[in-house]
This record gives structure tokens, sequence and C-alpha cells, in this order.
């Protein structure tokens, strides 16, 4: 297992935050659950700055 850093930039549409947040995560490269995330900027033209820490296998798939 190792950690790996996430960054990205989300621009929120209308509506509830938390699920596209969940949204995005879930489309990031790697498929995995992210164990910690933050918004941690937010920017007039980029949107929300969301940065977290990742958990991946590094068991080689069978």
């Amino acid at each position: 297992m190792r950690l790996e850093p996430l960054e990205l930039w989300l621009k929120p549409a209308p509506g509830a935050l938390l699920p596209q947040i969940r949204a995005a995560l879930a489309n990031q490269p790697g498929g995995a659950e992210p164990l910690r995330w933050a918004i941690t900027a937010v920017d007039p033209d980029r949107g929300l700055r969301v940065e977290g820490v990742w958990l991946l296998s590094t068991k080689p798939a069978c």
C-alpha cells in the first residue's frame, strides 16, 4: 500500500455540493476512495480546489 496526493479543481453546479465533490473524486485516475480530502481554496475563475490523499494498493493484478 502507498499514499498518493490528489488535487483537483471543481467548478460546482447549482445544487448539493457534496455529491458533486464525490463524483469528481470518483472520476479521478486510480478510482480508489480517498482517505481524506478537503476544500483548500476557492477561486472565482477556477472554482474549488479539493486536495486529499489516496491509499493505493501496490499488489500486482492477477
